[in-house]
């Protein structure tokens, strides 16, 4: 089990990125919903979890889309009360010639009937920056119920991610700015192996699912 999270962290930095970043030469739409979609999900935290500090990593994938998109995921969270969590997402990585950046943050509040945090609501706001051609900021808000199923761990829940991207000078396939909101549905799991949480991630829009494998360590 010692070697199972640098085989993980191998897999995601090494497995082949999407390069569709190019909106010249790809589908420029479908990559901008794909990266928005991508950059709205949300690390699972526990609500009922005594650790403080999370790191999640995890390969990301779409489904459903014309083309297939491939995405690292870097998640850190923090307890700060037992209601409330702050997350955040600071990462870069290399894909053919572009050098994205991810920076951005926000916030996880449980809530329940008595002592049972069995409800998440999670605002988040984050920016996807370095790109060539452009630049896109994702604001996500959704609305999670938890169950429990023997060692087995759900969320299920709805969410909304309002985007504006910001197309450079040096290219005229979109408009200089495109604003856009898209719905999706979220449904996770997660398994504890040792000291580990393995799960998948899904966010299911109208036009597409982005899929994520994760493994996640609650430090301390």
């Amino acid at each position: 089990m010692r070697s199972t999270l640098p085989f993980i962290l191998s897999l995601v930095f090494i497995y082949p990125q999407s390069n569709y970043f190019n909106i010249v030469s790809g589908n420029s739409r479908e990559i901008i919903h794909a990266s928005s979609l991508w950059l709205s999900g949300t690390p699972m935290i526990n609500p009922m979890a005594k650790n403080r500090f999370f790191l999640e990593i995890g390969s990301s994938l779409t489904l459903l889309a014309n083309n297939s998109y491939k995405y690292p995921n870097v998640d850190i969270g923090m307890k700060v009360t037992k209601n409330l969590s702050i997350i955040n997402k600071i990462y870069g990585f290399k894909t053919g010639n572009e050098h994205p950046q991810i920076v951005g943050g926000g916030l996880q509040y449980y809530f329940g009937s008595g002592d049972s945090l069995n409800w998440s609501a999670t605002v988040q706001r984050i920016n996807l920056k370095g790109l060539r051609y452009f630049s896109l900021s994702s604001l996500s808000i959704d609305l999670r119920k938890w169950y429990k199923l023997k060692s087995f761990k759900f969320r299920l829940g709805i969410g909304s991610n309002y985007f504006k991207q910001r197309t450079f000078s040096n290219t005229d396939v979109l408009p200089a700015m495109i604003k856009g909101q898209i719905n999706y549905l979220g449904f996770d799991f997660s398994l504890p192996i040792r000291t580990f949480n393995l799960g998948l991630e899904n966010q299911i829009s109208k036009s597409m699912i982005i899929s994520t494998a994760f493994v996640q360590k609650e430090i301390f």
